[in-house]
């Protein structure tokens, strides 16, 4: 029989005494089988049932990336209560404001690791005597709401089906070849689509799952990659800047003569997305790595967004040369071809298709699409412009960035993005956010550690390669560079502070 809700697809899995769910921190760590595993999440849907909350029942939650965090989600779900998910922070707002904003709009009358507002408080009780079975319900019920990352405004929700979840767990199963035997590591924010579906396609998937804690993982990275050295196959996701941070590390390790040539050798699937992929941070990781025994072909750009689940297209990495393509001073990745049950077109501003290499709107249409934010909206049918602009070339995704994040001075046009990548390419940049300012825009930059940098450098240099020249690039340190839930700059917010003056 075939699941068609999330609580039915993880408790099919119950039975792998063989596959375990790991937890915690390089420190102290939690290990459980599926059959443990699934019992506890059964118990937790008893002791919520216990404190009053009842199938179809909307519950605020913060997830943390541990045990208790990861139960709640799925004894919410298990019990047939819709989890929504919200942010821990978000840019320029108050917390409070955005809290009470989320609960009047979805009616919540309980809150897990979420207090205040008249909500009743939740607490993670094991009642493993009053363990319910999976809840009835079918593919078009609400799976559970996530909210977006607020890079533009108030954060929005994103009413997911379990259609449209498991659809898209079938599509990542596909792309990677993830199977029984194989291990999945989660070292991202489980507040993020990326973390969350992450957990739930190895759950799902009855593989072996390895949660660790994100600023633990980047304090000790090497830590989390041993649990999974001697898997069949290793399964994971990370965004360009861990691309580059990694490479550091392992760089660090490898000087210290710490070498472990099978380190990655097990490692299938890299999934890369949730933000620009850049040819440097790609190059330097596969550099780093090939030493370990990564195979540069385990990495997968993506093109992904909340709203579709998650991911919308991939690309298996083969070399450079296919894999990137440079057109003037900016390197574009390739970001591959949708996922079954999805269309994508894109659109000039009248509405029409574009051909071949023209950029306009990026479209999409789909299984795995959310229900609209106003949560009646059937995207199986109805096209959702995704805000994002792109061209496709043979068939495949190559973006240019975010309509919002689109640079206008004096009739010219660029992207935030490319001139970011062309500012970190200036010697001793880290970082470079661009930021609408005084009808022009600036350059914020960090530096690189014990180095320094010549900002009329950046801005000659960027004026030469698009012939705009910012009106001003302000050096910051790191801390300064504000983001969204998602690890996105929150450009609107640091634009309001560089006018203010407040940006340091």
């Amino acid at each position: 029989m075939i699941a068609t809700t999330l609580q039915e697809a993880i408790a099919g899995q119950a039975h792998r005494a063989q596959a375990t769910v790991t937890f915690g921190t390089s420190a102290r760590r939690e290990r459980l089988t599926y059959p443990e595993f699934a019992a506890q999440i059964a118990a937790a849907a008893g002791g919520f049932a216990e404190q009053g909350v009842r199938r179809g029942d909307r519950v605020m939650l913060r997830i943390a990336s541990s045990r208790e965090g990861v139960l709640a989600l799925l004894g919410l779900i298990h019990l047939g209560a819709v989890p929504v998910s919200v942010k821990p922070h978000v840019p320029g707002a108050i917390l409070t404001q955005y809290f009470a904003t989320v609960m009047r709009q979805q009616d919540a009358r309980h809150g897990f690791r979420v207090s205040g507002h008249g909500l009743t408080e939740l607490q993670l009780v094991l009642r493993p005597q009053d363990a319910p079975g999976p809840a009835p319900g079918g593919p078009e019920d609400l799976a559970f709401i996530q909210y977006t990352s607020g890079s533009t405004g108030m954060p929005r929700p994103i009413p997911l089906s379990h259609r449209a979840v498991l659809g898209n767990i079938a599509a990542i199963r596909d792309v990677a070849g993830m199977k029984p035997g194989h291990a999945g590591l989660i070292a991202l924010p489980l507040h993020h689509d990326m973390g969350l579906i992450g957990v739930l396609t190895s759950l799902v998937q009855g593989i072996d799952l390895v949660v660790e804690e994100p600023g633990t993982f980047l304090r000790r990275p090497l830590a989390a990659l041993r649990l999974v050295r001697d898997a069949e196959s290793v399964h994971s996701a990370f965004p360009d800047f861990m691309l580059r941070y990694l490479a550091a590390r392992i760089g660090e390790a490898a000087g210290q003569d710490a070498l472990d040539p099978s380190l990655f050798g097990a490692w299938r699937t890299v999934f890369c997305g949730a933000e620009p992929i850049r040819k440097p941070s790609v190059d330097t990781f596969v550099g780093a790595t090939r030493r370990w025994g990564f195979d540069p072909t385990a990495l997968v750009f993506c093109y992904g967004l909340a709203e579709a689940a998650l991911m919308a297209t991939s690309h298996r990495y083969t070399d450079p040369g296919t894999s990137f393509r440079t057109e003037g001073p900016v390197t574009t990745a390739c970001l591959g071809t949708t996922m079954p049950e999805l269309d994508l077109r894109i659109v000039d501003e009248s509405g029409r298709e574009c051909p071949q290499e023209r950029v306009g709107a990026v479209q999409l249409r789909g299984a795995t699409l959310f229900n609209g934010y106003d949560g009646t909206t059937d995207h199986r049918t109805t096209w959702f412009d995704t805000g994002d602009v792109g061209c496709l070339r043979a068939g495949r995704l190559y973006l240019s960035g975010r309509r919002s994040d689109r640079i206008s001075v004096s009739g010219v046009n660029v992207f935030a993005a490319d001139v970011e990548q062309v500012a970190t390419q200036v010697p001793g940049v880290a970082e470079c956010v661009a930021l609408p300012y005084d009808e022009s825009f600036a350059l914020v930059v960090v530096a690189e550690r014990s180095r320094q940098i010549d900002t009329t450098e950046i801005a000659n240099r960027v004026a030469a390669d698009f012939g705009l020249a910012p009106r001003s690039v302000v050096e910051v340190p790191r801390s300064a560079i504000a983001r969204t839930a998602s690890g996105k700059p929150a450009r609107n917010h640091m634009a309001a502070r560089l006018e203010q003056g407040l940006l340091v």
